[in-house]
């Protein structure tokens, strides 16, 4: 394990996993990587002995497997914190607790992987087969193949103060760009010093006095669609609040499915992993694009933005 890669691996994938953490947890959450585990013959029986509670998942493309092991305090107080009930830690965790745990880690290691990737340069990649189990050598070295990297943290969650491992696959080190490793420092290039809306998608003057154009009354069609004017007193409407949303996606559903809603119910969304998210401006399609984590708050990365015709007729 070369300790620079791990270290660059571990602080990409906590701060996204952690920031995800303090979006869908009402409390505020830290972490501090303490540093690469000394490898040996039984590694994974003494880390699953010390922390019994494994959060994993494995990259898409073969890229390789990430979890999270946590002492079964730290997963417990987890648990009443996801619930609001006010509760200390239990003795156990069961199938209720596990599965909340799993709403919490879908998310979480999803945006841990998301942050590394970011930082890395390469494209997104999603996970699969997010799971929540009793952490053991058999089933850890099944997720994470043999000889896995760990490196331990200390973490908050609120009033809890816990430590915690990493372990990931060695495959997930190959991608690790080569002038980040051996600094001990992070790449330039995070995902806090991007532009989360990137510099080909923003909206000039021009298309913006096209779109507030298409809430006056529409222009008479001729043969061939006329350039629609631009305001003349532009500057008065651009202090006009629009209310932008994030569709993730949409699904019909018969009242008797909606009036047996209740916590741990899941919908079907019908929208790929991999699938853009769309942006509408006042329920009209204006753009799409991919899920990020932007200074410990999700946002959307612009990848695509309906053409300025487009946009004025679905505003209109």
């Amino acid at each position: 394990m070369n300790a620079d890669a791990a270290g660059i691996i571990a602080e990409g994938f906590l701060k996204g996993a952690f920031d995800v953490f303090e979006a869908m947890l009402p409390v505020e959450c830290s972490h501090t990587v303490v540093g690469p585990v000394e490898g040996s013959d039984n590694l994974l029986e003494e880390l699953s002995i010390a922390y019994p509670v494994s959060l994993g998942g494995r990259i898409k493309n073969q890229l390789g497997s990430v979890a999270l092991l946590f002492s079964l305090d730290a997963a417990t107080q987890l648990v009443a914190m996801i619930q609001e009930s006010g509760e200390g830690a239990k003795s156990d965790l069961d199938d209720a607790d596990r599965a909340l745990l799993k709403e919490v880690a879908d998310p979480a290691l999803g945006g841990g992987v998301t942050n590394l990737m970011e930082r890395f340069g390469r494209s997104v990649e999603q996970l699969e087969a997010v799971s929540v189990e009793d952490a053991s050598p058999a089933g850890l070295s099944a997720l994470l193949g043999p000889s896995p990297s760990a490196v331990q943290f200390s973490f908050r969650v609120g009033a809890l103060n816990s430590d915690s491992v990493l372990l990931f696959s060695n495959s997930i080190e190959s991608l690790v760009p080569g002038s980040m490793v051996g600094t001990g420092k992070e790449d330039s290039m995070t995902l806090d010093g991007l532009d989360p809306l990137g510099t080909e998608a923003a909206l000039s003057p021009e298309e913006m006095s096209d779109i507030l154009s298409g809430f006056g009354p529409p222009s008479t069609p001729g043969p061939a669609a006329p350039r629609i004017p631009r305001p003349e007193n532009l500057d008065m409407v651009l202090d006009i609040q629009l209310t932008a949303t994030a569709r993730l996606g949409r699904v019909e559903m018969p009242v008797g499915d909606i009036l047996n809603l209740g916590p741990g119910s899941i919908i079907e969304l019908g929208h790929l992993v991999d699938e853009p998210i769309e942006l509408l401006i006042n329920d009209k399609l204006i753009a799409r694009g991919d899920v990020v984590v932007v200074d410990e708050k999700f946002g959307l990365r612009i990848t695509e933005v309906v053409s300025a015709q487009g946009r004025i007729e679905s505003l209109r």
